[in-house]
C-alpha cells in the first residue's frame, strides 16, 4: 500500500477563554469535541471495514461483511445518543445562544438533522436492542425458532481462537436488523437500511464539526487563529485500507 506524507497542524485555545465560558458552553464545547472524535473515527473505521477484494468465497466474505455491520451497529447508536445530547438542556441553550445565530443555516440544518434521525424509525431499537446491549430472550424469540427455510449452522474457524466465527449466529442478528426496516428480505433491506445509516452519520458529523468551528470562531477566539506546524506523518490512502477478519497471529510460548 502506497503512504504519502501528510502534514499537521495545531491550533491553541487561551485557557483564560475557556474559563471565561460559562458552565454549560464549556460542557457543550468538549461533549461536541468528545462526540466528533468518536464518530468521525467510527466513520473511517466503516470505511476501511468494507471488503475490497474479488474473493467471494463465504469463509472469506461473511466475516468481513460481519464486522463492517457490527460498526454500522455501533455508529447508529452513537448517532441516536448524540442526537439525545443536542436536544438536552446544556446544549441546546449553548446551540440557541452562542452556535445557530453565528451558523450559516443554523436552525434550518438542526431541523434538517432532526428530520433525519425522526425519519429513522429503526434507529432507536437497532441501539436498544443490538447496538449496545444484547438482545433478551422474548426480543430474539422468533428470529432464533427454526423455519422451513432454515439450513445446518455454519461455523467457520483457524487453528487459533481469534480466527472464529460463528456464521449462523450472525444471521441471526443481521435478519433481525434488516426487519427493523420492513424488508423481509435481506438483500432487499441491505440498499435501504445501509445507505441510511451512512447518511445519518455524515448529516451528523458534519453538523457537529460545523457548530464547532462556529462556537470556536465566536467564543473562543478573539482574533484568527495561528495554524501552527507541528510536522508531517506517513499516511496511507484512505480508500485503500482495509480491515481483514482472517489474521495470522503469533503463536504465545
Amino acid at each position: 500500500m502506497t503512504n504519502q506524507s501528510v502534514k499537521m497542524f495545531e491550533i491553541n485555545i487561551p485557557l483564560d477563554a475557556i474559563r471565561r465560558l460559562s458552565e454549560e458552553d464549556r460542557y457543550t464545547y468538549y461533549l461536541l469535541g468528545h462526540m466528533f472524535n468518536e464518530l468521525i473515527s467510527l466513520q473511517k473505521i466503516i470505511g476501511f471495514s468494507l471488503p475490497k477484494h474479488e474473493d467471494m468465497r463465504t469463509a472469506r466474505l461473511l466475516p468481513e461483511i460481519s464486522q463492517a455491520l457490527f460498526f454500522f451497529r455501533m455508529a447508529s447508536s452513537k448517532i441516536w445518543e448524540a442526537n439525545l445530547k443536542l436536544r438536552s438542556k446544556a446544549v441546546a441553550v449553548t446551540l440557541r445562544n452562542a452556535i445557530l445565530p453565528n451558523m450559516t443555516n443554523g436552525p434550518v440544518r438542526l431541523k434538517e438533522l432532526n428530520k433525519a434521525i425522526n425519519s429513522a424509525k429503526w434507529l432507536a431499537d437497532l441501539r436498544n436492542v443490538i447496538g449496545f446491549h444484547f438482545p433478551t430472550f422474548s426480543e430474539w424469540k422468533p428470529f432464533v425458532t427454526p423455519q422451513d427455510d432454515w439450513a445446518d449452522d455454519s461455523i467457520y474457524f483457524g487453528e487459533q481462537t481469534g480466527n472464529t466465527f460463528y456464521a449462523s449466529a450472525d444471521a441471526i442478528a443481521q435478519h433481525w436488523m434488516f426487519q427493523q426496516c420492513g424488508a423481509t428480505d435481506i438483500k432487499e433491506a441491505i440498499p435501504l437500511l445501509i445507505p441510511e445509516m451512512i447518511d445519518l452519520l455524515r448529516i451528523m458529523n458534519s453538523f457537529i464539526e460545523d457548530a464547532l468551528g462556529v462556537f470556536i470562531s465566536t467564543s473562543l477566539l478573539t482574533s484568527n487563529p495561528v495554524r501552527k506546524s507541528v510536522g508531517e506523518t506517513m499516511a496511507p490512502q484512505h480508500d485503500l485500507i482495509s480491515i481483514p477478519f482472517w489474521t495470522s497471529m503469533r503463536t504465545h510460548q
